[in-house]
């Protein structure tokens, strides 16, 4: 069994999709993973919440993550699953408890939101509204997030990358190839 760090320095080095660009960001990378891997592994739940750019992104996501057959189901769901009216709704603070609210009594061991977008989207209100979220977010730096540039003409394969990296080391968490501690 391999430390996180090591197996992750070798997987992105010698992953077939090539993200080199990653390794150089494996020191921001790898604490993010570790603690929503630590969340779900503790019976949580995965919220996904993408801004209205990267919704194909989310869509991608729900359709793969439990595709293989191989592995236990990873606990993730859609926000448009549990609120298909998201964008009708301005999210104002009293919308926000009222979702909290829902969700705290559906998802009994917990959850916690994916994000994956600009912070000034009106789906951000939500995810942010949290601590301690899995955020991939766009054009800002905030504190424990992973920051992409959505300028960068690579943005989306980055996020693949990203995103495969991510499930690959789901199943080295689940099959004890690596530890989170």
């Amino acid at each position: 069994m391999q430390d996180i760090v090591s197996w992750t320095t070798q997987i992105l080095r010698h992953d077939a999709s090539r993200p080199t660009w990653l390794e150089e960001r494996k020191f921001e990378w790898i604490p993010l993973i570790k603690r929503a891997l630590q969340r779900i592994f503790n019976g949580e739940s995965m919220i996904l919440v993408t801004d209205r750019d990267r919704e194909w992104f989310a869509h991608y996501v729900i359709f793969s993550i439990n595709k293989t057959n191989n592995r236990p189901y990873v606990p993730i769901m859609s926000i448009n699953a549990l609120f298909p009216q998201i964008d009708k709704n301005q999210q104002d603070d009293s919308e926000v408890l009222l979702i909290s609210d829902y969700l705290n009594n559906i998802f009994s061991q917990g959850y916690f939101f994916w994000y994956i977008g600009k912070n000034d989207a009106l789906r951000a209100k939500l995810a942010l509204s949290y601590e301690d979220c899995f955020l991939w977010i766009f054009d800002t730096e905030l504190q424990n997030s992973f920051t992409l540039q959505s300028t960068d003409p690579l943005v989306d394969i980055k996020l693949m990358q990203m995103y495969r990296i991510f499930n690959l080391t789901i199943e080295a968490a689940l099959f004890g190839q690596i530890t989170l501690e």
